[in-house]
């Protein structure tokens, strides 16, 4: 077994790649620098705008763990997926986000594309990512202030740690393969909360400030591209609807440990806020 791993720096990809390598299972990181892959990794040059470097990237492969780019539409993923299965890639685990099964969001649309190819698949369903106020929002919390347009509505937030876990079991084992597997934190909670808890283990206030859509869009304009301001709009009006007030025992069931809560992220995070 041979698995590629695309966005292999990222949040969950990172965490995926030190998964498979704890379980010593053989994988090719396929990202546009290989030079930035960890010491020791086999990695290839991979864009999807570059056509030209998709066959490298597949040859040997049997997996895959796939993700998105926020800069891009869904044809090229597609495209590269129709490669795949033509190179005899068997199985696919796709990365999207919790309730989009309904939808026809660009995510969904990759994933009817592979449930039509009749290969195996399974699809990782997140809800909002705790690491997002690590990266993200790490400055503007450094600086006292979270501010994101959601209201006092909660949300089960997940740790990439517990979205990589889940994935490499589907990559490594039989027992998920046709299954949508929505994944979401032990708890739910706001974003007010949240800033109390970084604020009680910090020592100094943290404020949660509530924004409108418009004033997110204007903030985040000059450094994002606009399919992604979209995106995240998108996404926020969700939370404002109330769409990730729920749990799952997803992480439970599949790794057999609890999923990582508000307390534990922030202590393993501290450093990144003072």
């Amino acid at each position: 077994m041979k698995i590629l791993v695309t966005t292999p720096t990222g949040k969950v990809g990172s965490e995926v790649v030190r998964g498979l390598a704890a379980k010593h299972i053989s994988r090719r990181l396929a990202l546009r620098d290989p030079s930035k892959a960890p010491a020791g990794e086999e990695a290839v040059a991979f864009d999807y705008s570059k056509p030209e470097s998709w066959e490298a990237a597949l040859e040997g492969i049997d997996r895959i763990y796939l993700a998105s780019v926020g800069d891009q539409g869904p044809e090229a993923e597609k495209a590269f997926i129709d490669l795949a299965v033509t190179k005899g890639v068997q199985r696919i685990i796709k990365l999207g986000a919790a309730g989009i099964e309904e939808t026809d969001v660009p995510l969904r649309q990759v994933e009817r594309h592979i449930e039509a190819k009749g290969i195996e698949w399974t699809f990782v369903h997140p809800t909002w990512f705790w690491q997002n106020f690590s990266t993200a929002h790490a400055g503007s919390i450094k600086g006292g202030v979270l501010a994101e347009p959601v209201g006092d509505r909660w949300t089960a937030f997940v740790d990439t740690r517990d979205i990589a876990a889940v994935a490499v079991e589907a990559l490594v084992t039989d027992s998920w393969v046709g299954q949508i597997l929505t994944i979401t934190g032990p708890d739910k909670t706001t974003r007010a909360q949240f800033a109390a808890e970084v604020s009680r283990q910090l020592g100094r206030q943290v404020k949660f400030l509530d924004v409108t859509d418009e004033q997110f869009r204007s903030g985040v304009r000059p450094y994002l591209p606009a399919s992604y301001v979209e995106l995240l709009s998108a996404l926020y009006s969700w939370v404002r609807a109330g769409a990730t007030e729920f749990t799952t025992e997803t992480v439970e069931k599949v790794t057999g440990r609890k999923p990582i809560g508000l307390s534990q992220f922030v202590a393993d995070h501290l450093e990144v806020w003072r």
